[in-house]
C-alpha cells in the first residue's frame, strides 16, 4: 500500500531538532516543563510508531514477527496518540499551576480515566479487534469501536479548551494563542487524516503544534538558579500568583540555613555553596521519594529555600515538614567532612495564614527576621509573635508608599491641662491612607527598636508638619504660646547628623527648638546609645524638652531620666486602668506620680478612654490629661478653632 509519509520524515526531524536545542538548554525542575516533557515524548512516540507501522505496510513479510511488530507499532501509536491529548491537557493544569492527585476520585476521572479506557482498549484489541486489525497482506482496518477513540480525544480538548478559558485571565495572551494554535492544528490534522488516510499529516501538525509551545517556554536562564541548579524567587513568585489568583489552598515549606555566612568563614565560600547545594537536592526530592507527595524546591533567598507542595493532606505535608527539620540536625558529608548547619523550618498555608502574594513576603520576611529567637527547628508561626512583626512590617510599608506619593498627613489631638482645663499643647499623630482610602492612625504601631528608612522619613516629616502649624499659629512670636509634642524613633534620635537635620528643618519652616518637645518610649530611653544620648543633650540646650511616654512599660533607667532635659513623663495606660480597678495600684501610681512632682517634673495620663479613666487620672495627680475621650485629633486648622471656641465660651 502506498502511504504519503514524508509529513511524518519531516515531523520526526522537527521534533529531533527541538531534542538537540534543548539539550542546550538548562533542564528547569518545574512542572509546567515536565508537563512538557511528557508532552513531547507522547508525539515522537505517536510519529514514530506510525512511521514504523506504514514502513511495514508498504514492505510486507512473511517472517514470524512482522504481524506482531506491526500490531505492536499500531498499539504504541493508538496509546501514544492518545496520551498526546492527556498531556496536552496535563501541559494546560501546568500553566495555571493546578496539581492533579490521581487518588483523588474526581481528579482520576476527570483526567486519567480516559487514557486508562483508552490502554485497556488497546489491550483487549491485541486480542480481540475493537479498535483497529491488519489483514494477512499487512493493511490496516478500521474497526467499530474506534469512534470511542475520537470521543476521548475530543474530550481532552474540549475539557483542556474549557480550563483555559475558565482561566483565561491568569494566561499571557501568547500562552492562550499558541494553546488554540495547537487544538487548531491537531484537530485540523485528525479531519484531514480521517478522511484521506494516506495522507499522514497529523502528527506533522501536532509535531508544529508542540513547537510552537517550545518557543512560548520561558527562557530557564530566568527560572533557574545556576549556583544550585534549583528554581530561583522569580519562579517561586510566579507559581504563587497563580495560585493566589485561583484562590487555590496550598501549602509552602520555609527552610533558613542560618549559619551560611559562618560555614563561608570556616571552609570557604565554594565549600559552602556545595553544602547548600546538598542541601537544595535533598529538598528537591524528599517530598516524592518518602511522602509520595510532588513537591517543587526554589531558592527564596541567599538562605532562604521554599518547597511548595502540591496536596491538600495536611498529615503528610506537617510529616514532610518535621522530616526535614530531623534532616538539617543531621551532618552533610562533603569532602570528607561532616559538615552541620543551623536552620529552621516553618510553614504557611493559603488562605489560612495570607491571602495576597505581598502579605506572604512580608511574613517570610517577619519570620527570617526574628529566627535568630526561636529555640526550636520548628517554627510555629502562630504562637512565635510574627503576627506582631508582621504588621509592624506592613504599616512600615504603607508608611513607604505615603510619604513618597505625599499623601501621608498629620492631625493635633488636644492635651488638657488638670488646673486649666485647656492647654496651647498638642500631641502632633501621623494618619496614612491605605489602599481603599481609609485613614490608618499610626499610633501604638511603631516600634521601639526596629529602625527602617521609611520609619525615619516619617518622624521628620511630622516634625516638619509641626514645625510648620506652629510657625502659623505663634505667628512668628519666638514666645508664642502654641506648642507641640512630636514622637521620635531610636532610630532617629541615634542619627549622627540628626541635630544639623533638625536645625535644617526650623530653619526652613521658620520655627523655635523650644515650640517642639520629643516623645520618647521608656524603652527607647533606656536602650538608645550614646550617639542619641549626646543628641538629646544637644537639643536640651537648643531649649527643647523632652517627653518620656509609656512610663511603667518597658524597661525604667531613673538615672538616664534624671540626666537628660525631660520635663514630662507619661503614665502607660495599663498602669491607669489597673489603678481604677485595685487600691494597692492605685498606691503604687500614685507614689510614681509623686516621685516625678518632687523631682520638677510633670505627669500625663496618654490614652484616656472613658470617664473613669479620666477620674483616675485626676485623683492621681497626673497634670495633662490626653485620649481620645478628651479630645480627638484634628487638623491644624480645627485645633485652633477648637481652642479659641474654649474661650469664647467659656
Amino acid at each position: 500500500m502506498h502511504y504519503i509519509f514524508y509529513f511524518d520524515i519531516c515531523a520526526i526531524c522537527i521534533l529531533l531538532t527541538i531534542a538537540v536545542v534543548s539539550l542546550s538548554r538548562k533542564w528547569v525542575p518545574a512542572y509546567r516543563q515536565r508537563a512538557y516533557g511528557m508532552l513531547f515524548l507522547a508525539v515522537f512516540m505517536a510519529t514514530l510508531s506510525e512511521r514504523v507501522e506504514t514502513y511495514l505496510q508498504m514492505f510486507p513479510s512473511s517472517e514470524p514477527w512482522y504481524h506482531p511488530l506491526e500490531m505492536l507499532s499500531g498499539s504504541v501509536y493508538f496509546v501514544a496518540h492518545l496520551g498526546s491529548g492527556f498531556c496536552y491537557m496535563i501541559y494546560i493544569l501546568s500553566v495555571l499551576d493546578i496539581y492533579v492527585d490521581i487518588r483523588k476520585p474526581i481528579d482520576f476521572i476527570s483526567v486519567m480515566l480516559g487514557h486508562v479506557i483508552g490502554v485497556v482498549m488497546v489491550i483487549i484489541n491485541v486480542f480481540v479487534p475493537v479498535l483497529f486489525h491488519y489483514d494477512e497482506n499487512g493493511l490496516y482496518h478500521r474497526d467499530r469501536f474506534l469512534f470511542i477513540y475520537y470521543i476521548l480525544a475530543t474530550y481532552y480538548m474540549v475539557y483542556g479548551c474549557g480550563i483555559l478559558f475558565k482561566y483565561k485571565k491568569l494566561m499571557r495572551r501568547r500562552t492562550k494563542l499558541v494553546i488554540l494554535s495547537y487544538v487548531v492544528l491537531v484537530i485540523t490534522g485528525i479531519f484531514i487524516q480521517f478522511f484521506y488516510p494516506k495522507i499522514l499529516i497529523e502528527n506533522l501538525m501536532s509535531a508544529l503544534a508542540i513547537t510552537l509551545v517550545y518557543i512560548s517556554l520561558q527562557n530557564p536562564s530566568e527560572m533557574v538558579d545556576d549556583t544550585l541548579n534549583i528554581l530561583n524567587r522569580k519562579a517561586f513568585l510566579e507559581g504563587l500568583d497563580i495560585k493566589t489568583d485561583r484562590k487555590s489552598p496550598s501549602s509552602t515549606i520555609f527552610v533558613t540555613i542560618d549559619n551560611i555566612r559562618a560555614l563561608s568563614d570556616e571552609i570557604g565560600y565554594a565549600q559552602a555553596q556545595s553544602v547548600m547545594k546538598k542541601i537544595a537536592l535533598y529538598l528537591k526530592r524528599v517530598g516524592a521519594r518518602d511522602f509520595r507527595l510532588q513537591t517543587y524546591a526554589y531558592r527564596y533567598s541567599e538562605y532562604v529555600f521554599a518547597v511548595t507542595v502540591h496536596g491538600s493532606d495536611l498529615k503528610r505535608i506537617n510529616a514532610l515538614l518535621h522530616a526535614i527539620a530531623l534532616r538539617l540536625h543531621e551532618p552533610w558529608e562533603f569532602a570528607n567532612m561532616s559538615i552541620r548547619v543551623e536552620g529552621h523550618c516553618f510553614q504557611i498555608n493559603y488562605p489560612s495564614d495570607y491571602t495576597t502574594t505581598a502579605e506572604l513576603i512580608t511574613k517570610v520576611d517577619a519570620v527570617v527576621e526574628s529566627i535568630d529567637l526561636q529555640n526550636d527547628v520548628v517554627v510555629d508561626i502562630h504562637k512565635s509573635g510574627i503576627d506582631e512583626i508582621t504588621k509592624v512590617m506592613d504599616y512600615d510599608v504603607l508608611a513607604r508608599s505615603n510619604i513618597d506619593k505625599k499623601s501621608a498627613f498629620v492631625k493635633f489631638q488636644p492635651v488638657l491641662s488638670k488646673v486649666y482645663k485647656i492647654n496651647y499643647c498638642a500631641d502632633a499623630i501621623c494618619f496614612f491612607i491605605d489602599e481603599y482610602g481609609n485613614e490608618i492612625d499610626m499610633r501604638g504601631h511603631i516600634p521601639d527598636k526596629r529602625v527602617s528608612q521609611a520609619l525615619l522619613d516619617t518622624d521628620e516629616f511630622v516634625y516638619r508638619k509641626a514645625c510648620r502649624a506652629l510657625a502659623f499659629w505663634n505667628a512668628g512670636d519666638k514666645n508664642g504660646k502654641y506648642r507641640a509634642i512630636v514622637g521620635m524613633s531610636q532610630g532617629e534620635i541615634a542619627r549622627n547628623d540628626l541635630i544639623r537635620r533638625l536645625k535644617k528643618i526650623l530653619r526652613e519652616e521658620r520655627a523655635e527648638a523650644s515650640w517642639v518637645s520629643l516623645k520618647l518610649t521608656e524603652t527607647t530611653i533606656s536602650t538608645m546609645n550614646a550617639v542619641a544620648e549626646r543628641n538629646l543633650k544637644l537639643l536640651g540646650e537648643m531649649k527643647c524638652s523632652i517627653v518620656v511616654d509609656k512610663f511603667g512599660s518597658g524597661y525604667g533607667d531613673l538615672d538616664k531620666i534624671l540626666d537628660l532635659p525631660v520635663t514630662q513623663v507619661n503614665i502607660d495606660h495599663d498602669i491607669i486602668v489597673k489603678a481604677g480597678e485595685s487600691e494597692t495600684m492605685f498606691t503604687v501610681a500614685s507614689g510614681i506620680v509623686n516621685l516625678f512632682h518632687d523631682i520638677s517634673i510633670f505627669v500625663g495620663a496618654t490614652d484616656i478612654a472613658s470617664e473613669k479613666e479620666r477620674d483616675t487620672a485626676e485623683k492621681l495627680g497626673c497634670d495633662f490629661l490626653i485620649g481620645d475621650y478628651m479630645g480627638r485629633p484634628m487638623k491644624d486648622s480645627s485645633f485652633v478653632k477648637y481652642i479659641d471656641a474654649y474661650f469664647e465660651e467659656g
